[in-house]
């Protein structure tokens, strides 16, 4: 009797297995990692593999540019992802939300505001691309460095604050992983 059900439980084993790696190779949300990070406040955020890359990417290029490196503020995070993922969801590419307000806006939305008696600037990258993982935010960061206005953004001496939303998803029929990264100074 065992050996007359071990092949079904074989080849049942075996369809579990080819399904579980199929998810996990078809959508690379489902093994990204995250990595704990410094915040500019002193606190602690996590950022997936992916935008931890894309963080260790600009503050490298920064510093082979004479410049100081880049803290990961909450506030812009949060407002990098969601804009990101909002993208991803309503099926648009703009540096305006979908309802149409500014990026600026939505920064100070999310609570990056300037401090009282400063001067503010800010600034966003945003992209889409194929890859997915760590190799996106190769590729991006790459891209960004060969456009003369994006790059700017990341080579601004008074840019000290990102934030960083990789979202992996189907953008106009395509999986893509879609980016923002807002720049600030307060």
């Amino acid at each position: 009797m065992i050996k007359k059900h071990t092949p079904i439980l074989f080849l049942a084993m075996a369809l579990a297995l080819t399904a579980a790696v199929g998810v996990s190779a078809a959508d690379p949300r489902e093994a990204e990692a995250a990595a704990t990070v410094s915040t500019c406040s002193g606190g602690t955020i996590t950022l997936s593999d992916t935008e931890k890359r894309s963080l260790d990417l600009h503050n490298q290029t920064r510093v082979s540019n004479g410049l100081s490196k880049f803290c990961v503020d909450s506030a812009l995070q949060n407002a990098a992802r969601a804009h990101s993922k909002e993208m991803i969801d309503k099926d648009y590419f703009s540096h305006n939300s979908y309802n149409g307000e500014t990026f600026s806006n939505r920064l100070k939305r999310y609570g990056y505001t300037p401090l009282p008696n400063r001067y503010w600037t800010v600034g966003e990258n945003i992209a889409y691309n194929s890859a997915s993982g760590t190799a996106s935010a190769d590729k991006v960061h790459s891209q960004w460095m060969n456009s003369t206005g994006h790059k700017a953004n990341i080579l601004n001496k008074n840019f000290r604050q990102i934030g960083i939303g990789a979202v992996y998803g189907d953008y106009k029929g395509y999986n893509v992983t879609m980016w923002t990264v807002d720049f600030g100074m307060r």
